[in-house]
Formats: C-alpha cells, structure tokens, sequence
C-alpha cells in the first residue's frame, strides 16, 4: 500500500497532468470540428477517450484516498 502523504501527493502530480491531457482533448476537438467533423466523430477520437479514462481512473483513486481517514 502506498503511505497516505505520499497518495496525496501522486494524486495532485496525476490532477496537473489531467489538466494538460483536457488541453490536449480540447485542441483535437476544436480543430476536428473545424475540419467538419461532427460531434461525436470527434469525441471518439484518442486523446478525448484518453482524458475520460484517466480522469475515471483519478476519481476512484481519489475516493480511495478519502476513504482511507
């Protein structure tokens, strides 16, 4: 098990890189929509997908760590 400070602190480095990962998802996007993509299309490409799955992967790590007290 990983000691409860050090959980913390993983736990803001792994919020910083969601930040950057959002970014990312956010400029595919926009730049797919302007290309004439559709919605859907576009939310189904890989950097989107992978910001959903790590931000899941976040919340539950997260909840961990609260429920650890």
């Amino acid at each position: 098990m990983i000691p409860k400070p050090l959980m913390g602190k993983v736990l803001i480095l792994w919020g910083m890189l969601l930040i950057g990962q959002f970014l990312l998802a956010a400029a595919v996007m926009y730049q797919n929509m302007k290309a004439g993509f559709g919605f859907v299309e576009t939310a189904l490409t890989m950097p989107p997908l992978l910001f959903a799955f790590s931000l899941v992967l976040f919340v539950v790590s997260w909840l961990q760590y609260r429920s650890k007290r």
